[in-house]
């Protein structure tokens, strides 16, 4: 593996934020039987509507990102859920297994969750493609359904092979814990190398985080979601504003963050949006996308 010297240079010199498409190409929406794939340039995104509107599959250049069902038959994908653990563990079915309703609103994917009285909750995923930087949009709304204040935050899961994982460590608080094995944070940068594979149990990393952003590096593709960035008291209970969990035997990771915990009287809805990249990095492309994700940050900054 690359020296995590080069790997950041690699994240702040060659990921596109905010710059034109190489590739002159139109985004499209296909149906292949549950899964739509969302498709442009070199990039396809892909969601089951039968298996809880997860993110299945997404690629660059055919090279994936994340983990099948050969990894683990119950955690694979990317997906949404609701936080904390501690209240919400097991996930309703409606939320992360049941299938949901899907419709193409334009250059919109939307799905929406099976009614459901146990929860109370009702969610909508909508995903799209920016032609104008080549990323993911992702808009996740839950509405409360139910008769009763319901309290909790949105709960992004993203499962990766083994690679490289970073982010920059925000305000020092008691939520910042780990018994991730080889984790560090150098100036600032909390980093998490590839696991040797030999936990037993699953390890987790708790934190806070600066900016905004998870990154993940591996085999030469380049992955960063962005996501609103909130203070330590916005956390919900006993979780850490960006998390990684690594598990048993280094089969997978986990990169998470959680947004805002909030209450909802009844009708009331929350919105957590996101925006996904991914980039092939082996041929060394350098653009300008530092001062372009800055902007980005400031903006999702001032809407808070």
């Amino acid at each position: 593996m690359r020296s995590l010297k080069l790997l950041l240079y690699l994240f702040i010199s060659c990921l596109c934020f905010g710059c034109k498409s190489s590739l002159p190409k139109k985004s499209r929406i296909n149906k292949q039987n549950d899964v739509y794939v969302l498709s442009f340039a070199d990039l396809s995104f892909s969601v089951s509507a039968k298996k809880g509107g997860r993110i299945i599959s997404f690629k660059c250049r055919d090279k994936e990102l994340l983990t099948s069902d050969l990894v683990h038959s119950k955690y694979y994908g990317a997906t949404f859920w609701l936080s904390p653990q501690s209240n919400y563990w097991p996930q309703y079915r409606c939320v992360d297994e049941l299938p949901y309703k899907a419709e193409i609103d334009g250059q919109i994917l939307r799905l929406v969750s099976s009614p459901d009285s146990l929860s109370g909750i009702s969610i909508i995923k909508e995903f799209s493609v920016s032609e104008r930087d080549s990323s993911i949009l992702i808009n996740y709304s839950v509405r409360n359904v139910s008769c009763q204040l319901k309290r909790f935050a949105p709960w992004d899961v993203v499962r990766v092979h083994g690679g490289l994982s970073f982010f920059p460590v925000g305000e020092a608080d008691q939520m910042n814990k780990s018994d991730v094995t080889g984790a560090y944070e150098d100036k600032g940068i909390m980093w998490v190398p590839c696991p040797d594979g030999t936990n037993e149990r699953g390890q987790k990393l708790y934190s806070t985080a600066y900016e905004g952003w998870i990154a993940h590096y591996y085999k030469e593709l380049l992955f960063i979601k962005c996501f609103p960035d909130i203070g330590p008291g916005e956390v919900p209970p006993g979780q850490g504003e960006a998390e990684i969990f690594v598990a048993p035997k280094g089969r997978y990771l986990e990169l998470e963050n959680h947004g805002r915990y909030t209450e909802l009287s009844p009708g009331e809805s929350l919105v957590y949006q996101q925006k996904w990249f991914l980039k092939d990095v082996s041929d060394g492309r350098v653009s300008d996308w530092t001062s372009k994700l800055k902007r980005y940050i400031d903006k999702q900054k001032k809407r808070r």
